[in-house]
């Protein structure tokens, strides 16, 4: 198949002429990327729910010499049209609002074929603020925040890595790169809760548990995110603003 690489292919491939091919190192000696090439142009399905969001991802994609084969807010629909587009990469948003999510779409599209790339776009810094119970992100899939997309660049990247045959490390239904990727899902359940201004002793109702066990549950969160007790502050305010930022409702700090 003409386009990106497929695993029985050679690990190197050749592109004429040379000087239309831009090639992108995702892990030494393991995988190349060609794009922006005369010849091989990269299939694109872009499922998005906000039409917006979905027209300027298009647009941009096209800009840089590949083919948006699907655009759709539908991840039902996005299925349904694979078998006639036959993308490369999926270009998911996490959160489609009623329905499916990202995730059941991706692994609905890898059912189909196992070496389609998956790319996760999210305002959620981890998706399990999303829902908790959410099923593993699929093996060898990247997953990217929304505010990451600086410039075309990062989203090149992330198209290459998920063609990679490299392990990038991202088959897991968190990313340790960011804050709340080290906390276990109890301490990102309390974080959760904490955040929709409950008491401890609502917390520990809706969690079975002691009021004890939230204590200590949220003394273990604020040291892992390093927000100390402090006269000046309110311990609990600052731990949800982190909620907040984490799921894009307010700024980071660096913004």
């Amino acid at each position: 198949m003409a386009g990106f690489p497929e695993e029985s292919e050679t690990k190197l491939l050749r592109c004429y002429p040379v000087k239309k091919c831009a090639i992108v190192h995702i892990y030494e000696g393991l995988a190349l990327f060609l794009i922006n090439t005369k010849n091989m142009q990269p299939r694109i399905a872009i499922v998005e729910d906000d039409a917006l969001t979905r027209l300027t991802l298009a647009s941009a994609l096209r800009s840089q010499g590949m083919t948006v084969v699907i655009e759709t807010a539908s991840g039902s629909q996005a299925v349904k049209e694979y078998d006639l587009a036959r993308p490369h990469v999926a270009l998911l948003d996490l959160h489609l609002g009623n329905g499916p999510t990202g995730i059941d779409v991706a692994l609905a599209l890898r059912a189909k074929s196992p070496n389609i790339g998956i790319v996760f776009l999210s305002s959620f810094e981890d998706p399990r603020l999303l829902n908790p119970s959410l099923p593993a992100l699929p093996f060898r899939s990247v997953y990217l925040t929304k505010n990451q997309i600086s410039d075309i660049g990062v989203l090149k990247d992330a198209l290459a890595q998920s063609v990679s045959k490299a392990p990038i490390g991202l088959g897991k239904n968190r990313t340790t790169e960011t804050l709340l990727g080290n906390l276990s899902d109890v301490q990102l359940e309390t974080l959760r809760l904490m955040a929709q201004g409950l008491s401890n002793a609502e917390i520990a109702r809706r969690r079975s548990v002691t009021e004890k066990a939230v204590e200590l549950s949220i003394a273990r969160l604020s040291k892992s995110l390093g927000i100390h007790k402090d006269s000046t502050r309110n311990q609990r305010v600052h731990i949800a603003n982190v909620y907040f930022r984490a799921i894009g409702q307010i700024k980071s700090d660096s913004d």
